[in-house]
């Protein structure tokens, strides 16, 4: 399975990687991103780089930050805006987290790296 950066926009598609239905891609490692912003863009590439050493990672980016209820923001991203992404494992749970500071292949990669660890 080759590197995968998976751009969603309406809820269902959501769902699937958020462990309510069949994801697209069997995936060991989902980062996903979450919004629109400067460093979101920045961080996109960079993800996808640290994606391509190992299979099984996947980059799913959720650009409408509204596609998160208010209990996933709090679950998933602690509330805290600047966090760009969080890395799921297979069970769907939160392994590591990608902060707006925190933004280089190098950091993209300690994320999935960290994730893999749980």
């Amino acid at each position: 399975m080759g590197p995968w950066l998976i751009s969603v926009a309406e809820r269902v598609e959501l769902d699937a990687w958020l462990g309510q239905g069949r994801a697209p891609l069997d995936a060991s490692l989902v980062m996903l991103v979450r919004g629109d912003s400067q460093a979101v863009r920045e961080l996109l590439p960079n993800a996808l780089d640290a994606a391509k050493l190992d299979a099984g990672r996947v980059v799913v980016w959720a650009r409408d930050s509204a596609l998160f209820s208010a209990e996933e923001a709090r679950t998933l991203f602690k509330d805290d805006d600047s966090l760009l992404a969080v890395v799921l494992g297979t069970d769907h749970a939160v392994r590591s987290w990608v902060y707006e500071s925190r933004i280089q292949v190098s950091d993209a990669t300690f994320a999935f790296a960290r994730a893999a660890e749980v």
